[in-house]
């Protein structure tokens, strides 16, 4: 029996051991559909709150006057929604490459349900400035660890390790590319 939306959000918040064995078995369809619910979420808290001038997206940028531009707003939500859906399956894939180096062998869905999963603190918190970017990541991070564990049923150590590697490495190779993307923009701007 598959568990409702507000049972996987309370289990995987409050015991996300039993939910993540819970969902093991789980269709592609009932996580997909949970992903996107609390993706919806995050996305339109997000955008509210940038309009109210308390979130700054690190790509968009807040208009002169939001109310003005209502579908410039809309916009807003539709490219956070993409943005974070394309860069979460990304980075799914990601982390399996670190999974599957350190042995985990139960295929990348598990992966990805684990990662999808594992987000549900970051985008339901995600979206409070500072405080719960936070917490929302760290908390992220542990249930990721645990959905690896789980999952991909490998230890702890394995579960931790793959998933700090592909965070830290991943956080240093965007890093590297937006610097390479200032970069270029500086060196084409006209000398004065």
């Amino acid at each position: 029996m598959s568990l409702s939306f507000p049972e996987k959000v309370k289990g995987f918040l409050l015991n996300p051991v039993e939910t993540f064995r819970k969902v093991a078995p789980e269709d592609p369809g009932e996580t997909i559909k949970y992903f996107l619910c609390i993706v919806i979420f995050y996305a339109i808290m997000a955008t509210i709150l940038m309009i109210a001038g308390f979130f700054s997206h690190p790509i968009l940028e807040v208009p002169s006057d939001p109310l003005v531009e209502p579908l410039l707003v809309v916009a807003w939500g539709f490219v956070i929604l993409v943005f974070t859906l394309i860069a979460a399956v990304i980075f799914g894939f990601w982390l399996h490459l670190w999974v599957y180096i350190l042995g985990g062998r139960e295929g990348v869905w598990q992966t990805e349900k684990s990662f999808f999963y594992g987000l549900t603190p970051l985008m339901l918190l995600g979206w409070i400035p500072v405080v719960g970017e936070i917490i929302g990541f760290v908390w992220s991070i542990v249930l990721c660890v645990i959905g690896v564990r789980e999952l991909q049923k490998v230890s702890s150590s394995r579960a931790a390790i793959a998933v700090i590697v592909a965070v830290v490495l991943g956080g240093i190779i965007l890093s590297l590319i937006l610097l390479a993307f200032l970069l270029a923009i500086i060196s084409s701007l006209p000398l004065v």
